[in-house]
């Protein structure tokens, strides 16, 4: 019985960590905004706990040592406890961090399903197993698991080995990841771009999307932010947003996105494309062409020489 509830928990610490080992930018920076750590020594510690996290999960699996790992495991549990309960509570996150691209679970989703970890941690310590022996390469391998699981996460810091992350190009939008949507976007082109309100760039991007959203032949645009809506208004009002904005959950929209602006092209439901920081080179070309066709005709307008110049082309 101990050893099967070592395993269930060892499982889950494995799996979580090697998510996060084969993609640790996103762990990296939910740590990071904890603001308790130097930030040059964020990315060195953040991977140093993904690959205990793994060598522990594997060391629970085989049982290892379980005088000692069983206890310090729960108390590593209350620990990231109450971690989540003060980082959530104070604003500085939205979720625990714990499950990477996995889950994205509520603040008491994730208390509770730690509590129900450390129950089955202390069943394995009030019932041991008896006349257990940890062997040699019980804990050789777990020192492998430790490197390698570090290695990978190091590797991974910035780019994916494999990526997890819900906007992959090739998968498929949700209708479910927003609730008050004015597209249907299983159907039809549509340029979507996750916006920050601190973010500079995403700022200078507004005038070039009004431009692509307002002509036929581009993709609809759709604005995505984490904010109320009454916040959404005054963001809209105070740059001049012409493309529909909208709020997506807190928890989901961190899960998704690290950096801003980040920018998918969805096509009748299926992520065709996706830009971080930067907008897609032909929707740039034509923007400058519409631009550059509307100060031509402004100026043979002035001169007298032309017609009305052509406001469509704005």
């Amino acid at each position: 019985m101990a050893h099967f509830c070592t395993v269930i928990v060892g499982t889950v610490f494995l799996v979580t960590g090697l998510v996060k080992a084969l993609s640790s930018r996103q762990f990296i920076w939910h740590v990071f905004k904890y603001g308790l750590l130097p930030p040059e020594a964020v990315s060195l510690i953040a991977i140093s706990f993904i690959g205990l996290e793994c060598a522990l999960g594997t060391a629970l699996i085989l049982h290892e040592f379980p005088e000692w790992l069983v206890p310090g495991s729960i108390v590593l549990l209350l620990c990231l406890s109450a971690l989540t309960l003060w980082s959530t509570a104070s604003g500085r996150t939205s979720e625990c961090g714990c499950y990477g691209d996995l889950l994205v679970l509520t603040p008491k989703q994730s208390l509770l399903l730690n509590l129900g970890y450390i129950l089955l941690l202390g069943i394995a310590w009030l019932y041991p197993v008896t006349n257990l022996h940890t062997e040699t390469w019980q804990w050789i391998l777990t020192l492998v698991v430790l490197v390698v699981t570090s290695t990978l996460g190091w590797q991974s810091r910035y780019q994916p080995l494999v990526d997890l992350n819900r906007l992959t190009p090739g998968g498929y939008w949700k209708r479910s990841w927003l609730n008050d949507c004015p597209f249907d976007l299983q159907q039809g082109s549509y340029f979507v771009v996750f916006l920050s309100p601190g973010c500079s760039y995403c700022k200078r991007w507004i005038p070039a999307l009004n431009v692509i959203h307002a002509q036929n032949d581009f993709p609809q645009v759709l604005g995505i932010m984490e904010f109320t809506h009454e916040e959404l208004d005054v963001f809209r009002n105070e740059l001049e947003v012409y493309f529909p904005l909208v709020s997506m959950d807190k928890r989901l929209f961190g899960s998704m996105v690290d950096s801003f602006p980040t920018a998918v092209l969805i096509e009748d439901g299926m992520i065709s494309g996706k830009w971080i920081g930067k907008m897609p080179e032909e929707f740039l070309d034509r923007i400058v062409e519409l631009y550059e066709r509307a100060v031509s005709s402004d100026r043979v307008n002035q001169s007298g020489e032309g017609l009305e110049p052509d406001l469509s082309l704005l």
